[in-house]
């Protein structure tokens, strides 16, 4: 019986490692949010550099790691189709020190990768109905 716990205590440890290990590397995403529809698209082929998300009735929010490249600037544009509520975007170093936040008013920010090449990418949502997108690329 004691073997059976100690399996299933190591299980789950290994579980919390993996999802550790592929948030720090940008594949997976925490989720805190509640809302009667939410429907994200992944990061795949042309929308590599690219999160979108429709949703209906969204409160909470997102986190997830995005990796660029060092030594680059990035132009990260935020653009949003809302009907109700306040859907934000907060950009914060590996320091946890907030870098930019897009929003309607506030859509575009320059980020620069010299040595620091993992970003956290919040999304806040507010109550919110409607769609969004997140796109960055090298900056010109």
């Amino acid at each position: 019986q004691i073997t059976g716990v100690l399996m299933a205590l190591g299980i789950a440890l290994l579980v919390v490692c993996l999802i550790c290990i592929l948030y720090q590397n940008g594949y997976a995403i925490l989720n805190f949010k509640a809302a009667l529809m939410y429907m994200g698209y992944p990061r795949w082929g042309k929308r590599k550099n690219c999160i979108r998300a429709s949703f209906v009735a969204c409160s909470g929010f997102t986190k997830r790691v995005v990796r660029l490249l060092p030594s680059e600037q990035y132009r990260f544009v935020f653009s949003s189709r809302i009907t109700k509520g306040t859907v934000s975007v907060e950009i914060y170093t590996g320091r946890k020190e907030r870098i930019a936040h897009l929003n309607e008013e506030h859509p575009t920010a320059i980020v620069s990768t010299d040595t620091q090449t993992r970003f956290r990418v919040v999304t806040r949502f507010k109550k919110a109905d409607g769609d969004y997108s997140l796109v960055w690329n090298k900056a010109e």
